[in-house]
C-alpha cells in the first residue's frame, strides 16, 4: 500500500505537471461560465419577472424620454412599460419583417423610425400587414402621438425566416440593433436601443390619423424571446459548464490512479526479481564416496 509519501512524489513527476495544469485551468474555467451563466439567467429571470409585471400593471403612460435614454442599453425594469411620444414618421426608413404571424395568416411587421425634435430615433413596430404594398405601410404625415409599450430590439434568433437568406428591399429579418445600424442613415448614438409597439392608431394633434394603418399587435406576441425560455436556457448552460469541471476531476483522478497501479505492479514485479535473485540456488551434487566393503 503506497504511502501519502509516495503519492505525492509521484504527483510531482514532471510528466504529470501538465496534466496538473491543464485541469486546473478547465475547472477554473468551466466554473467560472457556469457562474457567469447563473448570473445571466438571473438577470433574465428578473427581467421577465418585471415584464410580466409590467404588462399586468394597469400603469399610466409614461414619457419615453424617461423610460429609454438614448445611448444606453434597455433598463431591466422598462420592458413592457407603457409610454407615449411624439414626432415625426420618416417613411424611408420603414421596414418589413417578414414571415410574422396574424390571426393565423403569415405577413409583415411593420416597423417605422419616429424621429423626435431632438433627432433621436426610436424604432416604431406600427403593426402588422398581410402583404408588403398594403397602403398601410406609409406612415401618417405630419407630428404624431403615439402610445405603446417598450420591447426589446430583436436578435436573430426570433426571425421567422432564415436569417441568412438574400430580402428584396426594405425588408430584414428580424429587428436586431445590427440591421437597422446598416439599414438607416441615422447616427447609431440617437437611435434608442429598444423598439415601442404601438397599443392604438396615433394621432396627429388631438384627432386619429385618418389614413390606413396596420393591424395593430399585441404586446405579448410582438415581444421578442418569450418569456423563461432565454432563462431556462442559460440555466442549463450553467449546470453544464459544471459537469465539465466535476468531468475533468473525474478524468483527472483515473488518470492518476492507473498511473499509481501501474507503479506498484512495477515494483511489485522488481521486488520479486530480487528477490528470486537472493534466493540460493539448489546444491550441487559432490563427488562419490568410495565403497570400502568388499
Amino acid at each position: 500500500m503506497p504511502t501519502l509519501g509516495d503519492v505525492l512524489r509521484f504527483l510531482l513527476e514532471s510528466r504529470w505537471l501538465a496534466l496538473h495544469a491543464a485541469v486546473v485551468a478547465a475547472v477554473i474555467g468551466t466554473l467560472v461560465l457556469g457562474s457567469w451563466q447563473m448570473q445571466a439567467y438571473a438577470q433574465q429571470e428578473e427581467r421577465e419577472r418585471v415584464a410580466a409585471a409590467n404588462l399586468a400593471a394597469d400603469a399610466p403612460r409614461q414619457p419615453l424620454v424617461s423610460v429609454v435614454p438614448v445611448g444606453e442599453a434597455l433598463p431591466v425594469d422598462a420592458v413592457s412599460v407603457p409610454v407615449q411620444a411624439s414626432g415625426t414618421y420618416d417613411p424611408a426608413g420603414t421596414v418589413l419583417l417578414p414571415g410574422r404571424e396574424q390571426d393565423g395568416t403569415e405577413g409583415y411587421f411593420v416597423v417605422t423610425p419616429l424621429v423626435a425634435d431632438d433627432g433621436v430615433v426610436t424604432p416604431v413596430l406600427r403593426g402588422w400587414v398581410a402583404m408588403p404594398d398594403d397602403p398601410a405601410v406609409v406612415p401618417p404625415d405630419g407630428i404624431v402621438r403615439i402610445e405603446g409599450s417598450v420591447q426589446a430590439l430583436e436578435t436573430d434568433a426570433d426571425a421567422a425566416v432564415d436569417p441568412t437568406q438574400a430580402l428584396p428591399d426594405g425588408q430584414m429579418a428580424a429587428l436586431t440593433s445590427v440591421g437597422l445600424f446598416r439599414t438607416w442613415p441615422y447616427s447609431p448614438s440617437l437611435v434608442r436601443q429598444a423598439q415601442v409597439v404601438l397599443a392604438g392608431e396615433p394621432s396627429v394633434g388631438e384627432q386619429p390619423t385618418a389614413a390606413p394603418a396596420p393591424q395593430i399587435v399585441p404586446v405579448e406576441q410582438a415581444a421578442p424571446a418569450p418569456v423563461g425560455v432565454s432563462a431556462w436556457r442559460h440555466l442549463s448552460y450553467a449546470w453544464q459548464w459544471w459537469l465539465f469541471a466535476a468531468a475533468a476531476v473525474v478524468f483527472w483522478g483515473a488518470f492518476v490512479r492507473n498511473g499509481l497501479r501501474e507503479q506498484r505492479a512495477a515494483h511489485e514485479q522488481a521486488a520479486r526479481a530480487e528477490a528470486g535473485a537472493a534466493e540460493p540456488g539448489p546444491a550441487e551434487p559432490g563427488p562419490a564416496e568410495p565403497n570400502h566393503h568388499g
